[in-house]
């Protein structure tokens, strides 16, 4: 009888260290300055341009029209070879992960955002980029990310060969790192707000 009620006990611990939801990739679409784009029926983007110093600053608001907060300023010049937001949604709580791919000349630039109940966080600045030797530029797609949550821990997998770099961020991580397929992990924690890279 004690081992029942001891088996009745553990059962949600375990079921609960075991939580793991995926966010699967729903929708990628362009996106190009003065434009309004929800991807949901609340959490909506502007991209403004302003002419007087050549810069774009993109907006959120958790609804259209809605009180708009800063999220990224960045030169015109960065536009040059288009952008697009790429939209990971987990079904089961309604978050989202978003990337905003941004190409460049040479390599594209991931700004990565989580998103739940009308909170943004910022999760990171990557450059990521298929590895070539003899190659003038690179790129990744998003369909060879994959993305689940563990608890707190949003982490994200990468499936073909990467060369991974955090942009503008100083820890142990600011030059370029060559992976295989499978190896290069990058965690994020939601509650203490703290990147990691783990490498099998």
């Amino acid at each position: 009888m004690k081992n029942f009620f001891f088996i009745l006990f553990i059962l949600p611990i375990i079921s609960y260290c075991q939580i793991d939801y995926e966010f699967k990739l729903q929708s990628s679409f362009e996106f190009d300055w003065k434009e309004y784009k929800c991807i949901s029926e609340n959490d909506c983007f502007f991209l403004d341009l302003d002419t007087n110093d050549f810069s774009v600053t993109m907006y959120y608001s958790f609804e259209k029209n809605g009180n708009k907060q800063t999220i990224e300023i960045m030169d015109i010049s960065d536009f040059t070879y288009g952008s697009d937001l790429n939209i990971y949604k987990n079904k089961t709580d309604n978050s989202c992960v978003l990337i905003w791919k941004i190409d460049g000349e040479f390599a594209p630039s991931f700004y990565v955002y989580y998103i739940k109940n009308g909170k943004l966080t910022k999760i990171g600045e990557w450059g990521v980029i298929v590895p070539c030797k003899n190659c003038d530029s690179g790129d990744y797609s998003v369909e060879d990310i994959r993305i689940h949550q563990k608890n707190d821990e949003i982490e994200f997998s990468f499936l073909e060969d990467a060369n991974f770099i955090v942009i503008g961020e100083d820890y142990n991580y600011d030059n370029w790192g060559t992976f295989d397929a499978g190896e290069l992990k990058v965690s994020f924690n939601i509650i203490e707000r703290l990147l990691k890279k783990v490498e099998r």
